[in-house]
């Protein structure tokens, strides 16, 4: 795909985003019917939804839902589809807002109400009878919760950045624990400036879990993520790998800077090819967007500039609607079904698929801190993990969104990291799909934490992150039954690296970057083998990776061509 044939048909236009911060101009209600409801779910609990009506002469209309934690009369432009003919209904999830019962975030009790929801609004005479659902992030997630229950009228889906790879996204990524939720919880909560002030000190605290302490979090959601790190029957009930057997067409929709839920949109997409009734009607957008920006695209994130990027989502969204739940024949069904932007060549892309590049690619970690085409002589790079002057890549902790910088200066300059470069490249090489570092290393401690980062090294000597992957050590092999590591034992991790498509253009060099912290975005782990939230008597870590013919720790890509 050229420049100048963007997603979805649509023309170069101003960015969505900077258009409401710059003019903050409000829809004019006055030709809307706008009132609140209660919605009866199937165990007797009345959830509260407000209902947004187009003009009278459009009814009925069809209905688009969204299901929120996060207060259902926040209507940000993006979702008034009201002026376009549609009914939009947006509800508190159970116990937020003014919904009754208990709040169990992520939990499956949202894909019941979410069933529910769907099934009482179709019959009201208001409706048409087709509904759709959409919500970015936690709405992402009642999204795909509310389809994975196959209620009869719900036509079409738009989930934003949806959560749900549990586990191996959130709260824990392959068992390390991502600090984020801290301010999550406390924003919820309002606590990060009712109560404390000083969020850095309450994402600081030791034991982690003492933040609930200041958080004083309703319901069970804070209990559930400290006390359950691995991906147990908890957990695996609120996931259905290998049973997405929904009939729903979907628009997926994520941003290549996304930190929190890039695992979980892919995995939700992979899924439904692989099992759903409706795999031919899937389509996957992915912009080089971040989880805030995502259903308001930016075409810049932290000083880099994406000419095109910039769509206009609620554009997107209407034509996905118009096709499925009013009948238009709007070329829609004819749309690509994978359209990427590739942050490298800065252009839109279309692929016939997401799937993994065509071929295999590799290089391995070597002395010198190269990356090399073969293994070179066998030795070892160590370094120091001091869980009390971690690593990390900082950003301001009392600035929502929280968003790191793509340069990872900073990140090199910090003791405790260490790198290897490649070559520099003849030809572009463009990366898609699920990475991998098979990494050969040694603690001396019972346990500690792997981060990689993938960077693009342009000739002037500037690395940009690309792709990343975390690991915590005694979670290798086997990350449903952790165990210690022994310590100064040499032992094989394979440290996944998020989705990636991005062409490293000729003339650049790829470069690996390890350390034992991602500080703040993830806790700090204190190098002892007992639950990271409970962790607080810190020790020193020396840690070791190894290369070579004995011990081939390697980067595993997949490329096109």
């Amino acid at each position: 795909m050229s420049s100048d044939r963007l997603p979805f048909g649509l023309a170069p236009t101003e960015v969505p985003l900077r258009r409401l911060r710059d003019a903050m101009t409000y829809v004019d209600l006055t030709a809307v019917r706008e009132f609140e409801v209660g919605i009866p779910m199937r165990d007797g609990v009345e959830l509260a939804a407000t209902v947004h009506l187009p003009a009278a002469a459009e009814l009925p209309a069809p209905a688009i839902v969204r299901a929120t934690p996060y207060n259902k009369d926040r209507h940000p432009e993006e979702t008034r589809h009201e002026e376009h003919g549609y009914a939009v209904v947006h509800y508190d999830t159970r116990g937020r807002g003014k919904s009754e019962g208990e709040w169990q975030p992520f939990s499956m009790v949202d894909a019941y109400d979410g069933h529910d929801a769907i099934e009482w609004i179709a019959a009201q005479d208001w409706c048409t009878g087709a509904c759709g659902a959409e919500g970015l992030s936690y709405d992402g997630w009642t999204t795909m919760a509310t389809v994975s229950q196959n209620p009869p009228h719900l036509k079409a889906a738009i989930p934003f950045s949806a959560a749900g790879r549990w586990q191996e996204e959130l709260p824990y990524l392959h068992g390390c624990l991502q600090l984020f939720f801290v301010w999550w919880f406390a924003m919820n909560r309002r606590r990060i400036l009712d109560a404390l002030h000083e969020p850095e000190k309450m994402i600081a605290m030791l034991p982690v879990a003492a933040a609930g302490e200041v958080i004083d979090m309703a319901g069970p959601g804070w209990r559930e993520y400290v006390g359950h790190e691995t991906l147990d029957e908890m957990w695996q009930a609120r996931r259905w790998d290998g049973e997405y057997d929904f009939d729903t067409p979907c628009l997926h929709v994520c941003g290549w800077h996304d930190r929190e839920d890039i695992h979980g949109t892919f995995h939700h997409y992979e899924e439904m090819l692989a099992g759903s009734p409706a795999a031919d009607r899937q389509w996957l957008l992915v912009g080089p967007w971040t989880h805030a920006s995502v259903s308001l695209p930016d075409d810049e994130y932290k000083g880099e500039h994406y000419p095109d990027a910039a769509l206009d989502m609620r554009a997107i969204q209407l034509r996905f609607y118009d096709h499925f739940l009013k009948g238009e024949d709007n070329g829609v069904a004819a749309e690509p079904r994978v359209q990427l932007y590739d942050p490298g060549t800065k252009r839109w892309q279309v692929r016939e698929s997401w799937a993994g590049g065509t071929r295999p690619f590799e290089l391995f970690l070597a002395g010198g801190g190269r990356l090399a085409g073969e293994p070179g002589a066998d030795g070892a790079d160590g370094y120091r993990y001091d869980p009390m002057r971690p690593n990390g890549m900082l950003f301001p902790p009392d600035v929502w969104p929280l968003e790191p910088n793509l340069d990872l200066a900073e990140l090199e300059a910090q003791d405790g990291v260490i790198g290897w470069t490649g070559d520099s490249l003849d030809t572009d090489l463009t990366v898609r799909g699920w990475g991998e570092l098979e990494l050969w290393a040694a603690t001396d401690r019972e346990d500690t934490e792997w981060y990689v980062k993938l960077a693009d090294v342009d000739p002037d000597g500037r690395a940009l992150w690309v792709g990343w992957g975390c690991l915590r050590a005694s979670f290798s092999p086997d990350p449903r039954n952790p165990a210690p590591v022994v310590p100064g034992e040499p032992r094989r991790y394979a440290i996944e690296l998020a989705p990636t498509f991005h062409t490293f253009k000729a003339g650049h060099r790829l470069r690996i970057l390890l350390a034992s912290s991602e500080y703040p975005w993830f806790a700090r782990n204190l190098n002892r083998f007992e639950p990271i939230a409970r962790q607080s008597d810190p020790l020193v870590a020396t840690n070791t990776a190894f290369h070579g013919a004995a011990r081939p720790s390697r980067l595993r890509l997949r490329v096109e061509g």
